[in-house]
């Protein structure tokens, strides 16, 4: 907006306002941002009280979760698909299904399960209408999240080659894995939490990041609930201590 056209649309308010003249200040001093919450906010709570609250706002938005190690995290994964049902499963290539040998768990799994559940791994050198082709018709969805806010029991996912954002968005189930040490208290302190991970690293910032909250719902049309509406309608935390 150039300076002419600035000073007419203030005019206007100041007309609205019943002033007999535009009032255009020529500095603005800035807020004092310092006695603000944003910072200081849960900053004494303990690892274990953090969690807590994860887990309570969980059970507010209709989010199931389970607590485990890594070195049962393959079986739990296993449990928490039965537990929604069984079905087609789609899962990442990120270095956490090699850490775990998912990949090897699945494939072992699907020989003797009699087709209760089938799996595909999401692989972007068979092209992204192949990846999405297999995700639309897949019942649940596993994703390794990159941490969690406790406020809102919300899981920060990121968009990568290895891992699209179609994997958390089109099943109706997400299965979401999540180390404990990495949940911050609110949004702020995992805010400044990823700043410094990916100053660190700039080549690992993704081209997309979710926050996700839980089941997807919406009530904005005459305030009916609907399930689904942007989303997966289950979803389960995996909770991994280490």
């Amino acid at each position: 907006m150039d300076e002419a056209k600035r000073k007419q649309f203030i005019s206007r308010l100041s007309r609205a306002l019943g002033r007999d003249q535009a009032l255009c200040p020529a500095y603005v001093e800035d807020f004092d941002y310092s006695k603000g919450p944003q910072e200081t906010m849960y900053q004494d709570l303990s690892r274990d009280q953090v969690i807590a609250m994860f887990k309570a706002e969980c059970d507010k938005n209709g989010t199931k979760y389970v607590n485990t190690t890594p070195d049962k995290l393959g079986e739990t994964i296993l449990a928490a698909i039965a537990d929604w049902g069984n079905g087609k499963v789609v899962f990442p290539s990120t270095k956490e299904v090699e850490e775990y040998k998912l990949k090897e768990l699945f494939a072992k799994d699907a020989e003797t399960n009699n087709g209760e559940r089938t799996y595909f791994q999401w692989d972007a050198s068979l092209g992204r209408q192949a990846c999405i082709d297999n995700t639309a018709n897949a019942d649940i969805g596993v994703t390794f999240a990159s941490c969690g806010i406790a406020e809102t029991a919300t899981v920060v996912q990121e968009s990568t080659v290895e891992s699209g954002r179609a994997i958390s968005l089109l099943p109706d189930t997400h299965i979401a894995v999540v180390y404990t040490d990495t949940i911050r208290p609110r949004m702020t302190q995992t805010m400044e939490m990823l700043q410094e991970r990916y100053n660190a690293d700039p080549s690992a910032f993704p081209g997309n990041i979710c926050l996700i909250s839980g089941p997807s719902r919406t009530a904005d049309i005459e305030l009916v609930r609907v399930d689904g509406a942007h989303g997966p309608i289950q979803c389960t935390y995996i909770l991994v201590d280490r």
